[in-house]
This record gives C-alpha cells, structure tokens and sequence, in this order.
C-alpha cells in the first residue's frame, strides 16, 4: 500500500516426552516430494518504512537475507501540474526525479534488486470528469505508458550512471476503490478491463526500452467488497475467464492481459492456513485458487508473456507484533506464523515472498493501533540504529517448519539467504533439554529443503524441531498443532 492513509482503509476492511520419545527416531528418508525442494523462493522487505530511504535502511534489509524491495515512484511528484512536452523523455525540463535517482541508488548499492511501482496519476493524465478522492481515477493509457518509458529509460543502466532496474510494475492495488476508479459503473467498462489497457501499454513501454525487462501485474488486496473488486473476481475479468474450481475462457471475450508476474497482497485475518468467507478472496489459505487461474490463463492463451510459467509474487504481507500494538500476535505464536506463512506461500507456488516492513512505522499520538503498522521485522525506536530486531526476523531469515504425518515427521525449510549448503535437521524434547540429529541434508542452489523423517509417534507426541546451517540456527518449530483463530493482520 502506498500510504497510512490507504492502510487504514485497508484496515478497516480486513477482519496456533523425552528420552523416551528421542530413542524412537529412527534413520529418516526423503518423500517423492523431496526433490521438489530444489524450487526456490525469494524474499524481500516491501519498504523500510513510509518515509526512510536511506543506503544504511536497505542493508538492514539486506542482512534480513532479503534480495528485492519495492520502490514506489509517484507520478504526479515527479511531473508536476503540467504535461511535458517530450513525456517519454526522462530529461524533460517537466521532471524531477532526483529523490527516485537517491532512493533507488541506496537500494541497489545496498545489494538489492528492486520493484519499481508506478503509481498515481496527475490530474491532467486523468479522464474522470469529476473526481473528490485521492485515488487514481481512469488514467489515460497512453500517457501512463510514456511516463513509464520516460522512467525505464532513466533506469535501463545506460542513462547517466543510473542504475538498471528490470522489475516494473504500474499501480498498486487497482481493485480497491480507495486506490483506482472507477470500480464498476452501471454501464460501459469496469476496473478490471481499465486496467487491463493500463497495464498492456506499461508493458509495451518498459519492454520497448529493454524486452528483457520484466513486468509485475496485479498488486491485489486481499479483500474486495462494497464497490471494491474481490481479487480473484478482479484477475478472471482482466483474463477473459470464468470459473472458480476449474477456471476456463470466457467465449467471445478476446483480451489478454501482457505481464510476466502476477503479484498479490495477501493480508490475513487469521493464522497461516486462514481461508476467506467469500470465494474470490485472497488470503493466506486461498493462494492456490489464485495460481489455479494463472496457470489455467496461461493455458488458454490470456496472458502474453516469455515464461510458460507465470512466477507468483506476495508483494505485501505481515501482522502486526505484540507489543508494540495491544492487539497484535504475541511474539511466541508470531514467530512461528511468520516461518509457516512462508511455507504456506511457497507450496501454493509462490516464488517471492516480501514482509512489510523492516521495521514499525511511526505512529501518530492518539491514533488507534489497527490504524497504524507495527510489523516491522525491528521495532521502531528513535533512530533506525537503535531499532531493536523482533523474534520473527529469525524466522523470517531461516525459516523451518515441522509437522506430524503418518509415521514421521514432515519439515521444510530455507537456508539463510537462500544459500546452498548443509543443514542439520534436529529435535528438541518438550523440556527444552539439548537436542537428537534427526537428519543431515545438502541443501541445493535453491536454498529451500524439504524432507521427511520415520519416527513411531504417540498420538500425545510433543517436541519441537529447528535447524542448524551456516553456524546459525532457526526458531524451534513446536509440533503441537495451533488451530486458526480470529486475528486482524493490523491488530
């Protein structure tokens, strides 16, 4: 989300014996499903917070073992009341990009690679004939598009010293009304199909300066509702299709939709497996509805894109800790929630998944907390070098799982960076008292491990399992089963 402001509306919306036991292990042995642990998944942190930007800001990113960030380059800051006369010029005396240049040479010398999102529109640039909110109203394709070619062209690598960036994406969120309208309209086109043209010429811009660039689609809220779109509703209309268990084209509806990731913002009103009440949204527990259309799109032929894979990215995604927010997730249960999103993301065939943020963002005096973001991975202090790292940034860095199955215990987890390596996987009994090596694993190119250990298993089994790699270790993941319970993401 592109401001407090947006996130509050968001907010507003969005509503867990022994010795004896450890003699009971036996020699484990991978599943079939443990060569498919070589796929990898990427992580990033959205933004430091709303307002820092600084080079020391996105190597704390990158200590996170986070490699991508996004940077949000706003329209209307950079041009002003007036259209340029050379709008795909980026040296066009109407522009002013110097804050962009700073913030996206910090990311970039920090060791990051970054998501550009262009978002909002200039008054000019916009085709409403009225308009009273702050939300981007029916932008003109083609103007959106040559301000994107203006920003691909500074930012191809060969511009001034400037560095290369390959990830574009235009808009955040389009299927809020809060963000982009109109919605829907008793006649004529809705916000899917606006947006469609949108993104189709951002896609011919950023492509026509490098066909090597890549082009981010989506940036879906979670929930829809009132004029807002559900998400899912939102993608198949941009799509051309219809069906919710077995997605299939629209006949007679002829467009396609050109981008090369699909991203969502899958804020969560519950734990890791959380489902949605209604079938279009998209939360935690219902990723794979999501990437059931995508490949179905692909199939079909609606989506323009090199990969024969459309890649699935979270662009957004966290709860708020407690402390410092009352009704956030305590530290203990968010730190596992943390490690098992991440899983959860990953099985549903996510490939990058970014924590917003890197640390809590600044709170007015007298707002309430579900007002305000207290995710950060460290929790705000007076200055970014005394912020104080959370629980869950372990857990964000090294994440493990662990569950029981029939006859074993199943575990996935990530390497520290998403490094290749060894991993020693262990279990620690219910007492806390040391620890039983349950397997060795080399860990591929991917950093992503995933196995299965044989162990007869009581039905009052307890215990925890973490690992160790690189000399560092993960969060113990408990074996007791959490059950999902009501838990607004913003608390």
């Amino acid at each position: 989300m592109n401001s407090d402001g947006n996130r509050k509306a968001t907010g507003h919306r969005i509503r867990a014996i022994g010795a004896l036991l450890l003699a009971l292990f036996a020699i484990g042995h991978f599943t079939s499903e443990a060569s498919a642990g070589t796929r990898p998944l990427k992580t990033g942190v959205t933004v430091i917070d709303f307002t820092n930007t600084s080079e020391a800001g996105y190597k704390r990113i990158r200590s996170t073992g986070a490699t991508l960030t996004r940077v949000i380059i706003t329209w209307p800051l950079v041009v002003g009341s007036k259209a340029p006369a050379n709008p795909s010029d980026p040296a066009d005396p109407a522009y002013s990009w110097g804050h962009y240049d700073t913030q996206i040479q910090n990311a970039v010398n920090a060791g990051l690679t970054v998501l550009v999102q262009i978002n909002g529109a200039p008054k000019w640039a916009e085709r409403c004939k009225t308009q009273s909110t702050t939300a981007t109203c029916n932008p003109n394709p083609v103007a959106f598009a040559r301000f994107a070619r203006a920003a691909a062209t500074r930012y191809s690598g060969t511009y001034e010293g400037l560095p290369r960036i390959r990830y574009w994406e235009p808009l955040n969120e389009p299927n809020l009304e809060s963000n982009f309208l109109p919605q829907r309209r008793s006649s004529g086109k809705q916000s899917p199909v606006l947006y469609r043209s949108v993104l189709n010429r951002f896609a011919a811009a950023v492509k026509g300066v490098d066909p090597t660039n890549l082009v981010v689609g989506g940036g879906l809220s979670p929930l829809g509702g009132g004029n807002s779109y559900h998400p899912l509703a939102f993608a198949r209309q941009l799509l051309c299709m219809q069906g919710r268990s077995r997605p299939t084209p629209i006949r007679g509806c002829s467009g396609t939709a050109r981008f090369d990731i699909w991203a969502s913002n899958p804020y969560t009103t519950g734990g890791p497996t959380h489902r949605s009440t209604h079938p279009d949204d998209i939360q935690l527990g219902d990723l794979s509805n999501m990437s059931r259309l995508l490949r179905a799109a692909r199939r079909a032929g609606k989506i323009k894109s090199g990969f024969k894979r459309i890649p699935y990215w979270l662009t957004e995604f966290s709860w708020d800790s407690k402390p410092p927010d009352p009704g956030g997730v305590a530290m203990p249960l968010l730190k596992r929630w943390t490690a098992h999103a991440m899983f959860q993301a990953w099985r549903s065939g996510v490939s990058a998944f970014f924590w917003f943020s890197l640390r809590d963002i600044e709170r007015t005096q007298g707002h309430p907390y579900a007002w305000t973001l207290e995710s950060g991975l460290y929790q705000r202090s007076n200055s970014l070098s005394n912020d104080q790292p959370k629980g869950n940034l372990t857990a964000f860095r090294f994440p493990v799982v662990a569950f029981r199955r029939p006859g074993g215990i199943y575990f996935w987890g990530r390497n520290p960076g998403g490094k290749s390596g060894k991993a020693v996987i262990r279990f620690r009994p219910p007492n806390g008292s040391g620890s039983r090596v349950l397997k060795r694993i080399k860990v591929g190119s991917g950093g992503v491990f995933q196995g299965f250990v044989r162990t007869r298993l009581g039905r009052n089994f307890k215990g925890s399992v973490f690992a160790d790699s690189g000399g560092q270790a993960s969060v113990p993941f408990s074996l007791t089963t959490v059950k999902d319970f009501y838990q607004p993401p913003f608390g």
